[in-house]
């Protein structure tokens, strides 16, 4: 078999080559394909084998040659596009279509989740991370009518590797996820950030790690350069990201959701529920997670170490009870070949 994985991010990218590497151990063969990814990327991610717009890519005369086509974009939307563009370019030409499948890399509920489903309805196979995905969709879709076919659905686990690139720093580390656009209230992240400063000031024993969970250019700065900044306060370097979720003593964050490598590499959690649990902030998946903390209940960076670690039973419903999602996929394609063939 002969599967082809495209992607246009970082995360993607990165979930991407860690499934055809595995993929590649088992005797499959893998190409990944995807545009080059711009500016600073918080993870150390090669390049794909072919390098090539998505839109360009429904065209190529190498999907001709592939088993099944899995489809990683950052906007669910340029799913539904490329099947649209890909299909009917296989259908004009008498031939026929590879499988396709795709999915959100991360775990998404309720309202989130279907909205997302609405967008991948056009693929063959439905990926989500943990059983908890599964069985929502099961119970969200069991009315819905005959004629609006579904994708087969299978639960394949987190879309990082099970075991820590390293083992936590001598020195105490907060890695802190700062996100692009997460807290949304005005001024909120500012806010943020002077008490991630504040808190470095005041324990110089800690370090307090600022890492972008998305990519960024090197004119973008985090804090103002007229802001006193403590000496123990650093901006993480391009590509350190999962060596920092090993690395770290703690993972704050308002809702990466980078922060459940840590959780499932045994890092202390600290999701910051000032900001609310609802889709706004992209907080109603970390419901249940048992690691949502205010500001205001941490008067500093020592008491960090009395918070508990992620609840492990919502975390296995979440992804982290499946070690073996390659194989899962691998089975999957393989019925779905089958019943083409009958």
């Amino acid at each position: 078999m002969t599967l082809l994985l495209v992607s246009d991010g970082g995360l993607e990218r990165s979930a991407c080559v860690l499934m055809a590497e595995v993929l590649h151990q088992q005797g499959q063969h893998c190409i990944t394909a995807g545009p080059p990814l711009q500016g600073h990327q918080p993870l150390a991610t090669p390049a794909p084998h072919l390098s090539i717009d998505v839109q360009q890519l429904a065209a190529h005369p190498l999907l001709d040659q592939v088993s099944a086509i899995g489809l990683f974009l950052q906007d669910p939307h340029q799913v539904q596009r490329f099947i649209q563009t890909y299909q009917g370019l296989c259908s004009a030409r008498e031939q026929t279509a590879a499988t396709l499948f795709s999915g959100p890399l991360v775990p998404l509920v309720g309202d989130a989740l279907i909205r997302d489903l609405s967008l991948r309805l056009g693929s063959d196979l439905l990926l989500v991370s943990g059983e908890h995905q599964r069985r929502q969709l099961q119970s969200l879709t069991f009315n819905w009518p005959a004629s609006l076919k579904l994708p087969a659905v299978i639960s394949t686990g987190f879309w990082f590797p099970t075991a820590a690139p390293c083992a936590p720093a001598e020195q105490p580390l907060l890695l802190a996820l700062i996100q692009k656009q997460i807290p949304t209230h005005i001024g909120a992240r500012e806010q943020l950030l002077r008490q991630l400063n504040s808190w470095a000031r005041q324990r110089p024993d800690w370090t307090v790690m600022l890492q972008r969970d998305h990519s960024w250019d090197a004119t973008t700065a985090l804090l103002p350069s007229d802001a006193p900044r403590a000496n123990n306060l650093v901006d993480a370097a391009p590509g350190q990201l999962l060596p920092l979720l090993g690395s770290c003593s703690a993972c704050l964050t308002v809702s990466s959701p980078w922060s459940i490598a840590a959780m499932a590499w045994g890092r202390i959690p600290i999701i910051v529920g000032d900001y609310g649990i609802h889709d706004e902030q992209n907080t109603t998946g970390f419901f249940g997670c048992g690691a949502m903390h205010r500001l205001r209940s941490i008067p500093h960076l020592d008491a960090v170490n009395d918070l508990p670690l992620a609840n492990q039973a919502w975390l296995g419903g979440m992804g982290a009870e499946i070690t073996d999602g390659p194989n899962r996929l691998i089975h999957a394609l393989s019925a779905l070949e089958r019943q083409e063939q009958r």
